[in-house]
């Protein structure tokens, strides 16, 4: 019921967004102190604590990310909302010692485990900086490429993230990055969560919530201005949809997805009775996803491509 940076808004879609909505962008993502305070307090400890089952649940993503990078001995990259470094190290082995990554993260919790991570596997050429991507200086045209899994969805002004990120990009740098689809797109927050609808109140939403802002990106066309403005070119968007792990079994889900956010708001009107039947609902759908190798529910994002204009 999350992953990804997504401790999603529940039962909701998520409007398009269009560059005219820039107000409307800071109202909904609130500002970057509130994604700091999150992902800097409790969110990033828990995301420690469950450090493997998210990059499990990510795995499929990563792959593609990596591909469609296409790292090469001596390059310089960035990797933008690095979480514990796993695909910072990815990029680290490609680039070589050669090369360097700088991982650039808010959370403190998750960048501890990231360098210890590098320092477990001497891949000295991967830093790690806390500082947000947005507002900090990254650096001027130093970066041969930057990647990001699911990172950069939660920007309060994306026009001026963009931007930096564009400054720190040689020209003909490239940009590489995943962020989800809409949400009715993601079996992985429907199935469980249109089972408890079933059983339960539906509860109140708050837009301003920081967790609204995993579907930022979810407009394609969005996408493609927000960088054509920040002097990107070539940009290609392809949609990707992937089965992700959940957890060894039904049982283990539940017990995860009850220490969500989500599921602390889904239920947030539920008493003891509704709140029990929920949960066996939810644990019944996820019945036909068990696998002997897991259970498993597809997540649907895109991959982007573009390249620092000229």
């Amino acid at each position: 019921m999350e992953e990804g940076r997504t401790s999603e808004p529940a039962a909701g879609g998520h409007a398009p967004h269009h560059d005219e909505d820039l107000d409307h962008d800071h109202h909904v993502l609130g500002s970057n102190a509130l994604m700091r305070e999150v992902w800097d307090g409790e969110v990033g400890r828990f995301w420690v604590e469950e450090t493997d089952r998210y990059e499990q649940m990510n795995a499929g993503f990563g792959v593609r990310l990596l591909g469609a990078a296409s790292a090469q001995p001596g390059e310089r990259f960035l990797d933008i909302g690095c979480g514990h470094g796993a695909r910072t190290l990815d990029i680290a082995a490609a680039v070589g010692p050669e090369g360097r990554v700088v991982g650039v993260d808010i959370s403190g919790p998750m960048l501890e485990v990231a360098r210890s991570r590098a320092a477990h596997r001497g891949l000295t050429q991967a830093t790690f900086r806390q500082a947000d991507a947005q507002t900090d200086s990254l650096g001027a045209a130093q970066f041969d490429g930057i990647v990001s899994q699911f990172g950069v969805m939660f920007f309060a002004d994306p026009r001026a993230a963009f931007a930096n990120l564009r400054a720190a990009l040689r020209d003909g740098g490239r940009l590489v990055f995943t962020c989800w689809q809409d949400l009715g797109r993601q079996q992985r927050i429907m199935v469980p969560v249109t089972a408890a609808l079933e059983h339960i109140p539906l509860p109140e939403f708050n837009e301003t919530s920081w967790s609204h802002a995993a579907f930022s990106l979810a407009d394609p066309d969005r996408i493609q201005s927000l960088l054509t403005t920040a002097g990107f070119a070539n940009i290609v968007i392809e949609p990707l949809q992937l089965p992700e792990y959940q957890g060894r079994n039904v049982d283990d889900v539940v017990t995860f997805s009850q220490r969500t956010e989500l599921a602390g708001v889904l239920f947030s009107q539920a008493n003891p009775e509704q709140t029990a039947r929920g949960w066996d609902a939810i644990a019944k759908a996820l019945e036909p996803h068990a696998t002997t190798e897991g259970v498993f529910l597809d997540g649907a994002a895109w991959l982007v491509r573009a390249e620092a204009g000229h």
